[in-house]
């Protein structure tokens, strides 16, 4: 007789569902800031969610529009969903949001992962407003930082536009 585990062990879950311990890097995951921000793509596999797991993830933040495979495989991980049309950018609510989300989990000592589709557009915008607040510089400068550390990052014109807009609101 096969137990089920227990809901709030992500590693016992994980065994359950896939019949595998194994953890894998999920696309373009990069920290932005260490164990506190991780931008990357959509988590595709119950193994991407062992490997936030493992490194201190506990909130995921979805900006697409339909809900990453397999979140609920994961328990120890809450999803948030913020839906963003893609290559749109976010509105200044969601920014908010978003940026209340990281702020009360790091008070927890918990580490935020967002994500779009491919982690670029959407997920490098969320970012760069997160370094503009957090490290008090220009939006014109977060984007450029977000393009450095996450190549590829923030693909429209509206996109940069929200970063400046966003900056301009809170200084």
């Amino acid at each position: 007789m096969t137990s089920k585990p227990a809901p709030f062990s992500c590693f016992a879950t994980l065994l359950f569902v896939s019949g595998s311990m194994a953890s894998d890097k999920p696309p373009n995951f990069s920290w932005v800031a260490p164990g506190q921000l991780a931008g990357l793509a959509m988590p595709r596999l119950p193994a991407h969610y062992r490997y936030m797991h493992e490194h201190g993830i506990r909130h995921l933040v979805s900006l697409t529009e339909r809900s990453p495979p397999y979140h609920d495989t994961c328990p120890g991980i809450q999803l948030h969903r913020l839906r963003i049309t893609d290559f749109c950018p976010p509105s200044p609510e969601q920014i908010q949001r978003f940026l209340q989300i990281v702020d009360d989990a790091n008070a927890k000592g918990e580490a935020v992962a967002v994500h779009c589709m491919l982690g670029f557009g959407r997920t490098g915008t969320m970012l760069a407003c997160y370094l503009a607040k957090t490290q008090k510089i220009t939006g014109v400068d977060a984007i450029h930082e977000i393009r450095k550390l996450r190549p590829g990052s923030i693909e429209t014109h509206d996109q940069e536009k929200a970063v400046v807009q966003f900056h301009h609101r809170i200084k």
